[in-house]
């Protein structure tokens, strides 16, 4: 009938798609675990805990999402759980995961993270996430005073500041901030949108005010020696800001001044100069700065088109490779087929992210979930390019795969935080 045409079309039910990706990493894990026997005469049973906790991770998950009559964007869930399942079988290959009385608190990271993911996802769904909007200058003294009790209270590891464990509490900055830009461009977007055809002309008492409140946990992340969190949280502040006003021109005067700043930026940090000098030329500190990028691609090179196989190489050539490095361990054991597998999945999370801010329903939605968005795709491409030697390295992690208790958990807060956002979108 014409008034049932009219209607909105009502979207089916969400499944959450547990199964292929149950079996998709359990294929994988038991090539592992053949491997492993093939070198040993026993596989003691805590040898399969770290694939206990991930099939508890996604059936707790599952349950969830029934009960509580999820309506969102399922295969943003399976997709992380994917990536995140990858990263189970390679953390578990290079030796770095284990659960047992002697694991440290980032082995059991996955499962923190899930109940982070689903404890996100229930208090900002049906809308309740507008409330964030007016939080922003709470999130933003909260990321200062973070940073600040890193600064007074870690050590330096690494080039950076870091806390105790060499763990790293400042990656709860990253959503702090977020929300903050979300809440403070958008309710200053009509100002900056203010331009003709791609060139803004914004008010210039906007500007300032953006400016202003932005300086001050860059200067102190920048005092940490984090300058890779600067580069990622920069390149999330000019694809928010391009989302909120769709002016082009940010983005070019954008990419200028992250030049600018990245040209007299760098020279203030010993440790930034060595990394700038090993990916002009690695060879020539091939014994020290050098060292790892050399190793990485040599990893990438000797995988070849479909890799060694899971457990036939050698991850423990290339320093750091399980977290800075892991995308060399993806290219020497499953190839440049498995590397470029790696891409779609992330490829695939972005699309559906973006898609979840161009159906949201208000303008400070839409801005959370582009920020959220924008910061694990650029992660993502500022970890591949750095092992790729595309890119000067950033000692970021790649997300949901790298070792890393404190970014995993961080990620898995952030994509309850997109499905969320993506229960209270426009109809169909």
């Amino acid at each position: 009938s014409p008034a049932a045409l009219a209607a909105p079309m009502r979207r089916p039910p969400a499944r959450f798609r547990i199964l292929g990706v149950l079996a998709t990493v359990s294929i994988a894990y038991a090539s592992v675990i053949v491997t492993r026997l093939a070198n040993a005469p026993a596989l003691p049973p805590r040898h399969l805990a770290p694939l206990g906790v991930y099939a508890l991770c996604l059936a707790v998950t599952a349950a969830a999402f029934r009960l509580g009559r999820f309506r969102g964007d399922a295969p943003t869930a399976t997709l992380v759980f994917a990536l995140a399942g990858l990263g189970v079988v390679l953390q578990y290959r290079i030796g770095t995961l284990r659960i047992d009385a002697d694991s440290g608190l980032s082995s059991y990271a996955l499962a923190l993270g899930t109940g982070a993911m689903l404890a996100t996802w229930g208090l900002c769904r049906n809308g309740r996430h507008e409330w964030l909007e007016r939080a922003w200058l709470g999130c933003l003294v909260a990321a200062g005073l973070v940073i600040v009790g890193v600064l007074a209270t870690g050590r330096r590891y690494r080039g950076a500041v870091y806390a105790q464990g060499n763990m790293n509490p400042v990656e709860v900055v990253k959503p702090l901030l977020i929300v903050f830009l979300a809440a403070v461009l958008t309710g200053h977007r009509e100002a900056l949108r203010r331009g003709w055809f791609v060139f803004p002309w914004p008010r210039h008492k906007a500007v300032f005010t953006v400016a202003m409140l932005w300086a001050p946990p860059m200067a102190l992340l920048l005092a940490q020696g984090d300058i890779g969190m600067v580069t990622l949280l920069c390149a999330v502040a000019l694809a928010m800001l391009y989302g909120v006003t769709h002016r082009l021109g940010y983005l070019l005067f954008g990419g200028g001044a992250v030049f600018l700043v990245a040209r007299y930026a760098i020279p203030l940090s010993d440790h930034a100069m060595k990394r700038f000098a090993a990916w002009r030329d690695p060879f020539s500190v091939a014994t020290s700065s050098g060292w790892q990028i050399l190793q990485g691609l040599v990893a990438l090179y000797s995988g070849g088109l479909f890799g060694l196989g899971v457990g036939a190489g050698t991850p423990s050539a290339v320093p750091i490779a399980e977290s800075d490095f892991i995308y060399a361990v993806i290219g020497e054991e499953l190839g440049y087929v498995g590397c470029g597998l790696t891409l779609l999945l992330y490829l695939a999370l972005s699309a559906r992210g973006f898609g979840i801010a161009a159906r949201a329903r208000t303008p400070f939605s839409a801005s959370l979930a582009t920020g959220v968005t924008a910061c694990i795709a650029l992660q993502a491409v500022l970890n591949v390019g750095g092992v790729t030697q595309a890119i000067p390295l950033t000692g970021i992690t790649l997300p949901f795969v790298s070792h890393g208790g404190s970014s995993l958990v961080t990620f898995f807060a952030m994509a309850g935080l997109l499905l969320a956002i993506s229960e209270n979108e426009e109809p169909r």
